[in-house]
């Protein structure tokens, strides 16, 4: 495994800026944030900005597999113009992406909680349909899609599903998966997700399976979202990390911690150096399974 971080710590410098700094500071791989590769699309020349970044990483001893794609992209939605839209760019970050040698998007299975089944069961298809045609263009370009694990969240939630948003559950994923029925779809787990969910870190590694292509790796008390650096939450790292082992994962161990940010950014990196130096010593083979 690779010891990577989100770009987006560094959310105020360019994207090229922001994989040069990292870089710098000596991690082994990052993950271009969405704002980052929402900011190279938007940009005048988003081909130019695309390649400045390419760039940067050739230079350096870094490497840049993984990207979370827009965020706030819903491609199961009911409105057939904003679905599209999304799919458009979507399309666009995939292309972008791969023009930076960038193989893995993360991307949210969406959804709205409909008040009624009759609308999930709606929603479900045009999930599916919209993921086959987005794998479809992915893999014309070598890429691949890791869908995120959510959490249910808002406990006053009223929907035909209850308390519930779907792909909360690994079970969940594999079943969309298997809908999908394209071998360049995987999972990315994103452990403080689950772990807010009730998922022991290890017992969701397992139920990923060969399946689990990229991560997100943050920490909480269990209680809530809180994206923090390991060590600072709950989460039982050391046979969370030996599971990952177990099942052959080589990816990237890649942290999203934006409960992490708040300062200026020279501040930042002062602070990501404990942060690396910590994540370090828990992916240590020798700290006993750690």
């Amino acid at each position: 495994m690779k010891l990577s971080l989100w770009t987006s710590i560094l959310v105020e410098l360019s994207p090229a800026e922001a994989c040069a700094r990292l870089a710098e500071q000596g991690w082994e791989g990052l993950e271009l944030s969405t704002e980052h590769i929402v900011a190279v699309d938007s940009a005048p020349d988003p081909l130019a900005a695309a390649d400045e970044v390419r760039a940067v990483i050739g230079a350096s001893c870094v490497e840049m597999p993984q990207v979370h794609l827009l965020i706030s992209a819903n491609i199961a939605m009911a409105d057939d113009a904003k679905r599209l839209e999304f799919m458009e760019t979507l399309k666009r970050q995939i292309a972008l992406s791969a023009r930076m040698g960038i193989r893995i998007g993360v991307i949210h299975p969406g959804g709205v909680r409909p008040k009624a089944f009759a609308e999930e069961l709606a929603e479900r298809r045009r999930r599916v349909e919209g993921f086959r045609e987005l794998a479809d263009y992915a893999a014309e370009r070598g890429f691949s899609l890791a869908i995120e694990n959510m959490t249910d969240g808002a406990r006053d939630c009223r929907s035909a599903m209850g308390q519930r948003r779907y792909g909360a559950t690994i079970e969940e994923l594999h079943t969309l998966i298997d809908g999908i029925g394209r071998s360049n779809v995987g999972i990315c787990l994103d452990v403080g997700h689950a772990h807010v969910q009730g998922y022991e870190m290890a017992e969701a590694v397992r139920q990923c399976g060969e399946r689990l292509i990229a991560t997100h790796i943050q920490d909480n008390d269990g209680t809530r979202d809180g994206h923090l650096a390991p060590t600072r939450g709950t989460i039982n790292w050391r046979v969370g990390i030996a599971a990952l082992r177990e099942i052959g994962y080589h990816g990237l161990f890649n942290l999203e911690i934006p409960g992490e940010r708040g300062l200026p950014a020279h501040l930042t990196l002062k602070r990501l150096e404990g942060v690396l130096a910590t994540t370090r010593w828990l992916l240590d083979p020798e700290q006993g399974d750690a």
